[in-house]
């Protein structure tokens, strides 16, 4: 089923992403850390490691990963840690685990607001953190979810009261390979209320389009993070002033963008 074109509340079409932004090298002392917002809903991400773990963690041939979730958004603790577990599934199949054995990585991600789809936001911001960290990874992790309306409406990058409203909403974790759209795997996914077969199968096939805008805007992140490696190779007072102020500036982007 094509998705609707009628306008949703807050002026998108069913298609339609946010307004995105992205703000690394975000939390002091963090290896890797970044702010991703998706219009309301923001989530701060930290990276530390790889670094010692106690020794009945370690693993002899892979590094483990180690991830805390908390929110201010109101979400319960049960819900917080069915989060976790799902994130943290999403981050050990990007990381090249094998590049640390014995070692440990531990992220975290706070929801400091949620106006919906947050799990997407903390997967999206753990990639940035992970880049920011200079991880190695498998390829780009990013995530996202379609709601299915009263209607059978299908409608991408739901907000809070989407989500609330929605006879079924199905998250995804896809793993672009190679940074190219034709290499995405599904590596994690969740779903909430009743819907069938089709309705689960066409959701995530929407989830995967979507994923090509939030993985390139991924890929100017890293770009923009190669021109700061230029700056700070470079000694010149020009330069260093203008390696701070690409750090201290946010990036934007898809705003009200279809995908696709």
């Amino acid at each position: 089923m094509a998705p609707a074109t009628a306008l949703r509340g807050d002026g998108r079409s069913s298609e339609m992403l946010r307004r995105q932004r992205l703000h690394r090298h975000y939390v002091a002392g963090a290896h890797g850390s970044a702010e991703y917002a998706i219009d309301g809903t923001i989530v701060v991400a930290t990276v530390h490691g790889p670094q010692k773990v106690k020794p009945w963690r370690e693993e002899v041939e892979r590094g483990i990963v180690e991830f805390e979730l908390t929110s201010a958004s109101g979400m319960t603790r049960e819900e917080e840690r069915a989060c976790e577990a799902r994130v943290r599934g999403a981050i050990e199949a990007t990381v090249v685990r094998y590049d640390f054995p014995r070692l440990g990585l531990r992220a975290t991600a706070r929801i400091v607001s949620d106006d919906g789809n947050a799990e997407a936001a903390c997967v999206n911001a753990l990639c940035c953190a992970l880049i920011d960290a200079d991880v190695a990874m498998h390829g780009l992790i990013c995530a996202n979810a379609c709601a299915i309306l009263s209607d059978g409406t299908k409608v991408i990058d739901p907000t809070k009261r989407e989500e609330n409203e929605a006879r079924a909403v199905v998250r995804a974790c896809a793993l672009s390979k190679y940074r190219e759209k034709e290499e995405i795997a599904i590596v994690g996914c969740s779903t909430t209320g009743a819907l069938t077969e089709e309705e689960y199968l066409e959701s995530i096939a929407f989830i995967v389009d979507a994923t090509a805008s939030v993985v390139n805007f991924q890929k100017k992140s890293i770009a923009r993070f190669e021109l700061e490696g230029k700056f700070q190779e470079d000694g010149t007072k020009e330069a260093k002033r203008a390696k701070t102020a690409s750090e201290d500036t946010p990036m934007e982007g898809m705003e009200n963008k279809p995908i696709g």
